[in-house]
């Protein structure tokens, strides 16, 4: 697997990038993670709607929704044109009703309504998923492909069922919204301090981490340093457009 960073952002996007958007790739499958605002024109630079295999949303804040709308409206002129004439599978939690009933009016969207218990075979990668502790209902993601396993947090704060589902992961992409210092501010907003993330990927013994869901400010360096206080690993700070290689060996 092959994980492109289409967006790494927290909040917002800086200029020509975007905020949370991943693109992970096999062989065979394109599967979108997230659609924050600016995901799409990123991703457009590598595939179009017609080449995805599946859509997956971990929650339904802006940073991580804000292009789906575009998106359909990008899978409606796929229809039209006649380059996409599949239905594309999407996979959410339950949004709000006019976002719901937007997607039921499209033909090519096949809506997958998730739950944290929800086990998906995404033509071969087989995704289970674990409740974070967030200001909305929101999902982390693991994902298998022949041997080779990546697990995205999503926005959280330090909880067990994450570090569980991250479990041995090759790849632990993990937000790493704030700094040593704002562990408080943290936990209130339902994200972890770069500390915390290192100890989630310690607990859960992962190969290698990488850092994303980055603040504006402060010195991002920092972050990776402060991670590795907790997590004796490699670690990463997700950059734009950065290609993470997941592999077992």
């Amino acid at each position: 697997m092959r994980v492109h960073v289409l967006g790494h952002w927290g909040a917002y996007p800086e200029p020509g990038q975007a905020t949370t958007g991943l693109l992970v790739e096999t062989d065979k499958q394109r599967v979108l993670i997230d659609a924050g605002s600016g995901v799409l024109s990123q991703l457009f630079d590598i595939c179009t709607v017609s080449d995805l295999t599946a859509v997956v949303i971990t929650h339904h804040h802006h940073d991580h929704t804000a292009d789906l709308g575009v998106l359909g409206y990008a899978l409606l002129l796929s229809r039209i044109t006649g380059s996409r004439t599949t239905k594309l599978p999407i996979y959410m939690l339950p949004g709000s009703e006019e976002r719901m009933s937007e997607w039921a009016r499209e033909p090519l969207a096949d809506v997958h309504v998730l739950s944290p218990d929800s086990k998906v075979d995404i033509d071969g990668i087989q995704v289970s998923f674990a409740a974070t502790v967030h200001a909305v209902p929101c999902l982390a993601v693991r994902m298998e492909y022949q041997g080779e396993t990546f697990v995205f947090s999503a926005d959280t704060s330090y909880c067990q069922p994450v570090t569980k589902l991250a479990r041995s992961a090759d790849l632990f992409l993990c937000e790493s919204s704030m700094y040593l210092g704002q562990e408080r501010d943290a936990r209130a907003a339902g994200h972890v301090t770069a500390p915390e993330a290192g100890q989630m990927a310690s607990a859960a013994g992962v190969k290698r981490l990488v850092l994303t869901h980055l603040p504006h400010y402060g010195n991002l360096d920092d972050l990776v340093l402060q991670a590795a206080t907790t997590y004796n690993g490699p670690i990463l700070r997700a950059e734009h457009r950065m290609v993470l290689e997941v592999s077992s060996s």
